[in-house]
C-alpha cells in the first residue's frame, strides 16, 4: 500500500479509537451519576461536565485524528511500500461505519428542527414580547410550544395559548429563562449532540442529566433576574396547558418544558435561594489544550510507533 492509503486508512481506524475511548468515558461518567457532590458545584459547571463527558467521543476524535495524521506524515518515508494486517482496514470500517450513522442522524435531526421552523414561521405571526430582544413568532399549535430555536439568531416561538394564558409578568419570567438558554449557548450543545457518536444507554442518560442541570442553570439564571415564584407559576400555568396535548417533538432546540421534572423545579424555585455553588466556566474544555500541545511537541514519536504498530497487527 502507498502512503496516502495507508494514512486513510489510519484516519478512520482512528475515529473508531477516539469513539471507543470516548464511550468508556461516558460509560464511566453515566455510572458515577447522581453525583454525591453536586450541590456544591454551580449547576452551569455541572451541565458542562456533562455535556464534556457525552461529547468525548467528538472530542477525542477531533483531538487524536489530526496528530495520528500529522505522526504519519512526519516520520514516513516518502517512497515507503507496506502491506497491513488485518486489523487496521477492519478499524477503518467501523470508524467509516461510525461516521455514516452519525452524519444520518445529525442530517434527519437538524433537517427536522429546520421543517418545523419554517412551518411555524410561515403560519406564524411577529409579536413582541417583554424581555425578549430577538424575533418572537407566535404560532397556533396543538402543544403549548416555547422554544427557541436556532444558534447564531435564535428565534423563539410562542404558542398563542401561552400568551392568552401567562400574564405580562409571567412572560417576562420565561423569556429571561429562555434568555439564559442562548446565553449558554445550549442549541449549539444540542447539535453537537447531534454530531457525537456512540448513541447508547450512556449516552441517553447522559443527555437526559445534562437536560436537567441545563434547565436548573437557567432557572437559577432567570431566578437572579426577577423572582421565583412568578417562573414557578409561568411554568405550572405552561404545564397545565400541556396536560392532554400531543408531546412536542425532540428537536435540537431548547424549550421551556422539559428536562428536569416540573415538580423538582418548581420546588426549587419556591425555597430560599441557594447559593450558586462553585463555577469553572470552560474547565473542561481548556484542560484538552496543554494536553494536545504537550503530545504534539513530545510524543508524536511514539504516535507514530503506535499507528506503525497498528499498521502491522496482525500481519
Amino acid at each position: 500500500m502507498t502512503p496516502p492509503v495507508i494514512a486513510a486508512l489510519l484516519a478512520f481506524a482512528t475515529v473508531a479509537a477516539g469513539v471507543g475511548a470516548g464511550w468508556l468515558v461516558m460509560a464511566l461518567a453515566a455510572r458515577l451519576l447522581p453525583w454525591p457532590e453536586a450541590a456544591r458545584i454551580g449547576a452551569r459547571t455541572r451541565a458542562s461536565l456533562l455535556a464534556q463527558a457525552r461529547l468525548a467521543p467528538l472530542s477525542l476524535t477531533l483531538v487524536a485524528v489530526p496528530l495520528v495524521q500529522l505522526a504519519f506524515w512526519r516520520f514516513e518515508p516518502a517512497a515507503a511500500q507496506e502491506s497491513s494486517g488485518p486489523v487496521l482496514p477492519a478499524l477503518a470500517g467501523v470508524g467509516a461505519l461510525c461516521l455514516a450513522v452519525v452524519a444520518t442522524r445529525a442530517w434527519r435531526a437538524l433537517a427536522a428542527t429546520r421543517a418545523v421552523a419554517r412551518a411555524w414561521r410561515a403560519a406564524g405571526v411577529r409579536q413582541l414580547l417583554p424581555g425578549w430582544h430577538g424575533r418572537v413568532w407566535v404560532v397556533d399549535t396543538a402543544f403549548p410550544v416555547v422554544a427557541v430555536v436556532g444558534v447564531r439568531r435564535p428565534d423563539l416561538y410562542v404558542s398563542a395559548e401561552v400568551l392568552r394564558a401567562c400574564s405580562a409578568a409571567e412572560l417576562s419570567a420565561i423569556a429571561a429563562h429562555e434568555h439564559a438558554h442562548v446565553a449558554a449557548r445550549d442549541n449549539l450543545t444540542r447539535v453537537l449532540f447531534a454530531l457525537a457518536p456512540a448513541a447508547g444507554r450512556s449516552a441517553a442518560r447522559l443527555e437526559q442529566a445534562w437536560a436537567a442541570t441545563a434547565e436548573e442553570a437557567a432557572d437559577v439564571r432567570a431566578r437572579a433576574t426577577g423572582d421565583g415564584l412568578t417562573l414557578a407559576r409561568a411554568l405550572t400555568t405552561v404545564a397545565r396547558l400541556a396536560l392532554g396535548a400531543a408531546a412536542a417533538p425532540p428537536l435540537a432546540m431548547s424549550a421551556f418544558i422539559g428536562g428536569d421534572s416540573l415538580e423538582a423545579r418548581v420546588t426549587r424555585l419556591l425555597e430560599p435561594a441557594r447559593p450558586a455553588g462553585r463555577t469553572f466556566a470552560g474547565f473542561p474544555a481548556s484542560m484538552l489544550v496543554p494536553v494536545a500541545l504537550a503530545v504534539a511537541i513530545w510524543g508524536l514519536p511514539a504516535v507514530y510507533d503506535a499507528a506503525e504498530f497498528l499498521v502491522r497487527l496482525g500481519r
